[in-house]
């Protein structure tokens, strides 16, 4: 979650509204309509289709009277690319069905909204339920990590979105003296089963950022082994996913009053990821003006057909008016293709 983006009076009286959907309205909420409306890459040039290694499949906003549907800072793409379970900085769950056309992201329907099951409730400035990724495990666990109180919840398979009792897990040496905003923002599985998290850290121009791989079962802090992670200077790590090839795709932010945001994909090669390296990954691609940006916080993988891979992204709107949520897609043609042209 970006908190340098300070809400107005107007604003965070929608956030307030988004909680109070969650919690004692009930379990679930489909509340008013909501549907998605196709943007363009680039509104100047609507027929481009390429950013950097990646052709552009497609990018839809969520639009209509749902006041929970926003924040979106993790996401998991279920059912062989056809739902997308995504999770909110108010501790709620998003999913909905994915529309495809031709290859394209058309569209998101059957749009839910429900409050991760086993939060404690915000008491003050506190912020239990701000949970920033998500993850899918092949067994159907679900795991999510939170920032401002630091950890990582284990939840047992539901009916395809994270349900249940949380278990908690170690988390590594140092995390919970950490400021609220500079939790674990990134949480990936590697194919080999450890799992590979980033911290977002402070905004303050440094590029260097913990980082950590933990080897399973996960029985203490001591099973975490910590490396850095370079993101580019001004760019603060905020999603991470597991490409089909075992290779990582690390989605970093930048934002500033004057630029706005910013986000490029790196790819950071599995063999590089040891104990005590430092590593940094090559760029892939980079959304800018004029392409569409916004404050995307989510990236999630699938395989797609012919060898591609295919990249979704979801944009953070922080219940802000003047915000959007996107859900983007990408194509990588080939998993062995990494230069950016």
């Amino acid at each position: 979650m970006l908190r340098s983006f300070l809400p107005s009076r107007r604003q965070a009286l929608a956030l307030l509204c988004g909680v109070l959907a969650l919690g004692a309205c009930g379990e679930s909420s489909r509340g008013g309509e909501r549907t998605s409306r196709p943007v363009p890459l680039d509104s100047e040039q609507p027929q481009l289709d390429r950013v950097g290694a990646f052709a552009f499949r497609g990018a839809v906003e969520v639009v209509g009277a749902g006041s929970g549907v926003g924040g979106l800072s993790g996401l998991a793409i279920t059912d062989g690319g056809q739902r997308m379970v995504a999770i909110s900085d108010v501790g709620a769950v998003v999913s909905g069905r994915l529309h495809h056309e031709g290859g394209r992201l058309a569209g998101i329907g059957d749009i839910t909204v429900r409050r991760l099951p086993g939060l404690p409730p915000r008491r003050g400035l506190a912020r239990p339920d701000d949970s920033e990724e998500i993850v899918a495990l092949p067994d159907g666990v679900w795991l999510v990590s939170f920032e401002g109180l630091h950890r990582i919840r284990r939840y047992a398979s539901g009916p395809d979105e994270p349900n249940g009792a949380p278990a908690g897990l170690p988390l590594p040496p140092g995390l919970e003296s950490r400021p609220p905003n500079s939790g674990l923002e990134a949480l990936t599985r590697l194919h080999d089963g450890r799992l590979l998290t980033l911290a977002e850290g402070p905004d303050n121009g440094v590029a260097e950022r913990s980082a950590w791989i933990g080897r399973p079962p996960l029985r203490g802090r001591d099973d975490w082994e910590a490396f850095t992670y370079r993101a580019e200077r001004g760019f603060r790590p905020v999603g991470a996913t597991t490409l089909p090839d075992g290779d990582v795709l690390v989605l970093e932010r930048r934002f500033s009053l004057l630029g706005g945001f910013k986000s490029r994909i790196a790819r950071v090669r599995t063999a590089d990821l040891r104990p005590g390296a430092t590593v940094a990954g090559e760029e892939l691609a980079r959304l800018e003006p004029p392409l569409l940006t916004e404050n995307f916080e989510g990236i999630a993988a699938v395989p797609g057909t012919g060898g591609e891979t295919l990249v979704y992204l979801v944009s953070d709107d922080n219940f802000n008016a003047l915000q959007r949520t996107y859900l983007v897609l990408l194509a990588l043609p080939d998993s062995r293709v990494v230069r950016a042209p």
